[in-house]
């Protein structure tokens, strides 16, 4: 190598001519999302969108609720905590099921048939979802159940709560996030 300067500035070059010509094209990806939102499993994110097969067989996507709040219940058939909370959770959907709150019930580690067996012999009316791959459970980072999300008409997180409902004021004192995001609760 004769001039190691010239050979540097020569490859030098060359990028500097490449990226002049190739940059320009690129583009950023568009957002469909609001500025300082993102889709998430934490507070103030936008829930994760999903679809799932209830009990019934019918194909259920979280974001065909948008415009409504919703209760997003983990569960599963042998969690005692999860079936102590159920009757309170079936107490929400007859009192608000004309109204603008949904609850949806994500049965994990349970078949369908144990999931529609147990709804039937507790009368349980509300909408019970079966997430037999645990993806969905694993998209809003559920660790323990029950683990309770509420989802407000725009799709935002305004509250979590993992471990049991013990009352319907509880529930319905979670449900006034839906309205005032600044009112979160863990």
């Amino acid at each position: 190598m004769k001039n190691p300067i010239a050979y540097y500035l020569k490859y030098f070059l060359l990028i500097t001519v490449l990226l002049t010509v190739c940059l320009p094209g690129c583009k950023a990806p568009e957002q469909s999302l609001q500025l300082g939102q993102n889709v998430g499993y934490r507070l103030g994110n936008i829930a994760p969108d999903f679809t799932l097969d209830t009990i019934d067989s019918k194909s259920v996507k979280l974001s065909d609720f948008r415009g409504k709040n919703v209760i997003l219940n983990f569960w599963a058939t042998w969690c005692g905590p999860c079936r102590f909370e159920m009757p309170f959770l079936e107490a929400i959907h007859e009192e608000w099921a004309k109204s603008d709150v949904v609850v949806i019930a994500v049965n994990t580690q349970d078949g369908y048939e144990s999931a529609r067996s147990y709804a039937k012999a507790y009368n349980i009316k509300f909408v019970i979802t079966v997430d037999v791959t645990g993806k969905v459970a694993e998209k809003f980072a559920v660790r323990g159940m029950p683990t309770t999300l509420f989802i407000n008409e725009e799709g935002i997180i305004t509250s979590i709560k993992i471990g049991p409902f013990i009352t319907v004021d509880e529930i319905e004192e979670r449900m006034k996030t839906f309205k005032n995001a600044d009112t979160q609760i863990r």
